[in-house]
C-alpha cells in the first residue's frame, strides 16, 4: 500500500464511516420489515380471537343484563322501603323478603311449606294476656 497523503485521509475515513452507515440502515430497514410481518400476523391472530369472543360475548351480554335489571328492581324496592321508614307513624315491622321468583309461587294466606309466614300480621301467636302485677306490688 503506498502511503496516503494527509489530504486523503479524511476522505477515506468519511468513506469507511458512510460504509458502516448504509450497513447499519439496511440492517435496520430488515428488522423493520420483520417486526412489521410480525406486527401483522399479531393483528391478524388478535382479529380472529375477537370474531371468537363475539359470538360468546352476545350470550354474556343477556345473562348480564338480567342480572342488572334484577339489581335494579331490588336497589327500587329497598329504596322505597327506606323511604317508608323516614315517614313519621310509620309501621317499622320488619318484614321478610320475598324473592320476585319466590312469590308467584307463594298462597295468598299461611306459611309456606317451609314454615315461613308471608303474612305475619295477619296471625298472631301470642295471646294478649294481661298485664302482670310487678313483684313490689304482689308484697304489699
Amino acid at each position: 500500500m503506498a502511503p496516503v497523503p494527509p489530504s486523503a485521509d479524511p476522505s477515506l475515513r468519511l468513506a469507511d464511516q458512510l460504509q458502516v452507515l448504509s450497513q447499519v440502515t439496511e440492517s435496520l430497514t430488515y428488522r423493520l420489515l420483520e417486526l412489521e410481518e410480525r406486527l401483522a400476523g399479531q393483528e391478524r391472530h388478535l382479529v380472529e380471537r375477537l370474531e371468537e369472543v363475539a359470538g360468546q360475548d352476545s350470550a354474556h351480554g343477556e345473562a348480564l343484563e338480567q342480572r342488572l335489571g334484577d339489581t335494579e328492581e331490588r336497589l327500587a324496592r329497598i329504596e322505597a322501603a327506606l323511604q317508608g321508614l323516614d315517614r313519621p307513624g310509620a309501621s317499622r315491622h320488619l318484614q321478610a323478603v320475598v324473592p320476585p321468583a319466590l312469590q308467584q309461587e307463594l298462597p295468598a294466606h299461611g306459611p309456606t311449606p317451609h314454615g315461613f309466614d308471608p303474612h305475619p300480621e295477619e296471625s298472631n301467636p301470642f295471646l294478649d294476656e294481661g298485664e302482670q302485677p310487678f313483684m313490689d306490688e304482689l308484697i304489699a
